[in-house]
This record gives C-alpha cells, sequence and structure tokens, in this order.
C-alpha cells in the first residue's frame, strides 16, 4: 500500500524502518556531506573563537552526556564528566581536521573521564560493580543497542518532520528501495521532481541531524568498546 493508494506515513514509517534489514545503512547516507556543514565551523573552532565552541558545544553535548550516563548512570556526575569533556575539547583546540576527529575524540574523552570517576569514587564498592558492569559483555551488547536505538530514534523524528512530499519520496527511495522511475509512477510526478525531492531531503536531515551530534552518536556506535 504505496502513496496515492493507502500510503501512510506517520507510525508506520517508523515500523518500516526498524524492519529495514539495514536501517543503519540509511545513517552512513545522510553521514555523507555532514562533514561540509561542520568544516567552516571548526576552522573558526581551531582558531580560538569561542562562538565556534558554543555551536559545536550545544551539537556535540547531548550525544556526550547520553553516552556518559549510560556508563555512570549518577545524572550530576555525568553532567560533570560532560562539562570536563568539552573543557578538554576546547584546550585541545587547533588539531581537528573534521567532525570525525571531534567525534574521536570526544568518544575517548567522556569513556576514560567515567572510567576514571567509577574506579576513584568514594562508594567504591558502587564504582567497581559499575565497572564490572561495563566489562560484562552481556552489557556491552545493551549499552550498544541503547545507542543504535537512540540513532535511530533521532533519524526518525527528522524524518517525520519533513515536508509531506518530501517525506513520501524520502520513504519510498530509502525505506522501501524504490528506483526514480518507480517513485515517480506511484506519485504521478517527474523523474526529475523525484531527484529534487530527494536532494531536498537528505539538505534537511543533514542539517537538522548535524545540529543534534549525529556525528558523535554514530561514532559512538560504529566504534564501541574501542579505546
Amino acid at each position: 500500500m504505496l502513496a496515492g493508494r493507502g500510503f501512510r506515513s506517520g507510525s508506520f514509517a517508523r515500523e518500516k524502518m526498524l524492519s529495514c534489514k539495514d536501517p543503519l545503512k540509511l545513517v552512513f547516507v545522510l553521514l555523507q556531506g555532514m562533514e561540509e556543514i561542520t568544516g567552516e565551523l571548526i576552522d573558526r573552532f581551531n582558531n580560538g573563537y569561542p562562538a565556534a565552541f558554543t555551536s559545536l558545544y550545544h551539537q556535540f553535548y547531548p550525544a556526550v552526556f547520553f553516552y556518559v550516563k549510560k556508563m555512570v548512570t549518577d545524572t550530576a556526575q555525568a553532567e560533570d564528566i560532560t562539562a570536563e569533556t568539552f573543557i578538554k575539547f576546547w584546550n585541545n583546540r587547533g588539531r581537528f581536521e573534521n567532525g570525525h576527529n571531534i567525534a574521536a575524540f570526544l568518544r575517548v574523552t567522556a569513556k576514560n573521564a567515567s572510567i576514571d570517576w567509577l574506579r576513584k569514587s568514594k562508594k567504591y564498592r558502587e564504582g567497581a560493580n559499575s565497572l564490572a558492569r561495563l566489562s560484562n559483555t552481556e552489557m556491552q551488547v545493551d549499552l550498544h543497542e541503547d545507542i543504535r536505538a537512540e540513532v535511530l530514534r533521532l533519524v526518525q523524528t527528522e524524518i517525520d518532520r519533513l515536508p509531506p512530499k518530501i517525506k513520501k519520496v524520502f520513504m519510498l527511495a530509502y525505506l522501501y528501495e524504490k528506483s526514480n522511475e518507480e517513485i515517480a509512477a506511484i506519485l504521478g510526478i517527474q523523474n526529475q521532481s523525484v531527484r529534487n525531492h530527494k536532494a531536498r531531503a537528505l539538505k534537511l536531515l543533514r542539517l537538522s541531524l548535524t545540529g543534534k551530534g549525529m556525528l558523535v552518536f554514530c561514532s559512538f556506535y560504529v566504534n564501541w568498546g574501542k579505546v
């Protein structure tokens, strides 16, 4: 049941996305081109502009805090560790070439700071238990899946915000894996219109997801368990 014949795009889109064989394939399609969005901002940050740091901070904070909170569980401490992570980020300005470099730095810094806190915590028994929890294979899988779920939730939320016509084209192309010709026939529009809508959808999604730290979330997901 596709567009023009009972095609639905709300909650059904979420079900369709989660039932895809490889829903993260779509995520990596979206990641392509995000570097162009952040490139100039990173240059300004490397040159010591506080406003550039503030912008990157707002982009990446949600992902870093989410990651730290999953490790230490204590909200207040997670906030402190996240803040310390960004202080180190600022102190290391000048060394970052792209968003992936930043994501890797934030991931490693946040992970090491979380483990250090667990080891030095006055509540040593709780810290030791948390360290054991982090090293437990089953728990590692659970945390990895939590991040995967968050990545997909962010993507789906932004897909739902696309203009209706653009959203339909995007879903047909990337969730139903229809060709441009098939989409044109289903929606009764020109092939070039399909191309235009796809390009517009990717641009809108990349802009919105860049602002939500998607590069960091994906770095955490892909590199989970690495030092």
